[in-house]
This record gives C-alpha cells, structure tokens and sequence, in this order.
C-alpha cells in the first residue's frame, strides 16, 4: 500500500471538509489562516500545526467509527416475533 505524503493528506481531508475550516481550526488549536494556506495549497504547515491538525481528523475518524458501530449494532438486534 502506498503511502500519501502528510502535506496531501491534510490537503485531501480539508477539501473533504469545506465549510468546517473555521471549527477545525478552533477545535485544533490552529490559526484558521494556517488552515486556509494549507487547504489552497500556498504553504507547507510546521510540524507542530499539522501534528494538531492530524489529531483532530484521527480523534473525528474515531467518532465516526464509534457511531456506524451502533447503528450496525441498533440495525442487527433482534426483531420482535410478529403479532407481540
């Protein structure tokens, strides 16, 4: 499996992410400028910056996670018998 480069990485999930930009920012720690330059591609993050960025998309993907598990679970339960 090959290996996306950090810069894309941030680049892609921002992209999947337009409207949010401001509440990334805030909720990593970010200047919303530094979220912006990243996203239309005019500057390289600093590693402490796209550290805080990176946790934010983690910590969003496990929610994420944690939500389609219960609605698999709430989906598969078992189904009353007909007529009860």
């Amino acid at each position: 499996m090959k290996r996306e480069p950090l810069y894309d990485y941030l680049r892609r999930r921002l992209g999947e992410t337009v409207g949010m930009h401001s509440r990334i920012a805030k909720e990593a720690g970010v200047p919303q400028a530094t979220v912006s330059r990243i996203y239309c591609g005019h500057g390289m993050p600093r590693l402490d910056k796209a550290d805080k960025l990176l946790a934010w998309f983690e910590k969003q993907d496990r929610l994420a996670a944690r939500v389609a598990r219960r609605r698999v679970g709430r989906d598969t339960g078992a189904a009353a018998p007909i007529g009860q």
